[in-house]
C-alpha cells in the first residue's frame, strides 16, 4: 500500500544547511504533490528582546519572520520548485525540539524535513541535537540533511 504525503513540515533557521533541506523538502513536495510547512522557532529570550524594542510589537515579528521564510526558501530552489511548490509559514516561541514536534502533530504532518549540524563530542553533549530529539519524538518520519548531504539533481 502507498503512503500518502500531503504536509512536509521544513524547519529553518536560515542556515545554509536550511538551503539544503528545503531543496530536498521541495523535490519529495513535488514528487507527491505535497504542501511545505516552513516552521521557524524563535526561543523565549529572543521573542522577548524583539518584543521589547519601541514599536515592535509581536504581529510585525510575525510578519518579518513569515516574509524572510518565503524568501529564503525562494531563493534557495530552482524555478522549476519555485512554481511546483505550495507553502505555508509557521513562527513558534519556546524550545526548539519541543515546539518542532508540536507543530508536527497539530499540522499533521506526514514528514519532517530538517538539518542536522553533525556536532560530536563536548559540543553535542553540552547542546544536545535538535535533530536528535525531533528524531526520536516525533510523530512521522523524519529525513535529516546533513552538511555534506548534497543537494538532488
Amino acid at each position: 500500500m502507498r503512503k500518502k504525503l500531503d504536509l512536509i513540515l521544513v524547519p529553518t533557521d536560515f542556515s545554509s544547511l536550511s538551503c539544503e533541506t528545503f531543496s530536498w523538502a521541495a523535490l519529495l513536495a513535488k514528487k507527491f504533490s505535497a504542501e511545505i510547512l516552513i516552521v521557524h522557532v524563535i526561543s523565549n529570550r529572543a521573542a522577548v528582546e524583539l518584543t521589547a524594542q519601541p514599536g515592535n510589537p509581536w504581529e510585525k515579528v510575525i510578519e518579518r519572520e513569515d516574509t524572510a521564510m518565503i524568501e529564503n526558501f525562494q531563493s534557495c530552489l530552482s524555478s522549476e520548485f519555485k512554481q511546483a511548490v505550495e507553502t505555508q509559514t509557521l513562527v513558534e516561541v519556546g524550545q526548539a525540539a519541543d515546539r518542532l514536534i508540536a507543530a508536527a502533530k497539530e499540522k499533521k504532518a506526514d514528514l519532517i524535513v530538517m538539518a542536522t549540524h553533525g556536532r560530536t563530542g563536548l559540543s553535542h553533549a553540552l547542546m544536545g541535537s535538535v535533530a536528535e530529539k525531533v528524531v526520536r519524538k516525533a510523530p512521522c518520519p523524519v529525513l535529516t540533511v546533513g552538511p555534506m548531504g548534497g543537494l538532488p539533481a
